[in-house]
């Protein structure tokens, strides 16, 4: 199984326009691992916008070994030339599931961006942005991955 995750409004706050205070970056990642830890055959991937300014293995630096190493690689970055699209982040994981010959898999996604999901939605687990994984997503996570796990042959 697959975990598309995204950071800003996830794994900390969404400082919309700013850049997110250094005390407070990540500081949902223990909460996020400790889910993962729960579910150790779900693999990740980055879609978060940070993959446009750092490597995956810049950013697998920021997650504790056990996890880094789960942190298989990162969606596809948008063309330059395409136009912003409204579901922006489900076309890039479904490009990057058809790229990986993955689209069988079974995937969720955690973003606080729901309103950029039209036909896959129902497996986003969503996080609100000025708070990102509370207590409430790390439990709707957990349910979520639990249900699709329990889908597979």
């Amino acid at each position: 199984m697959i975990l598309f995750l995204d950071f800003d409004g996830v794994l900390h706050p969404q400082y919309e326009d700013q850049t997110v205070p250094a005390e407070v970056a990540f500081c949902h990642l223990p909460r996020f691992e400790q889910v993962m830890r729960e579910f150790p055959d779900v693999v990740i991937v980055i879609s978060s916008t940070w993959r446009e300014q750092f490597s995956v293995d810049h950013l697998r630096k920021r997650f504790s070994p056990d996890i880094a190493k789960r942190i298989i690689d990162a969606t596809p970055l948008p063309k330059s030339d395409a136009p912003p699209s409204l579901q922006q982040r489900e076309a890039e994981i479904l490009e990057w599931l058809a790229t990986n010959d993955r689209l069988e898999e079974s995937w969720i996604a955690v973003d606080d961006g729901v309103w950029q999901f039209k036909h896959h939605c129902h497996r986003v687990v969503g996080c609100t942005s000025f708070v990102g994984l509370d207590e409430d997503a790390a439990s709707r996570l957990r349910k979520a991955l639990s249900v699709q796990l329990e889908r597979q042959p």
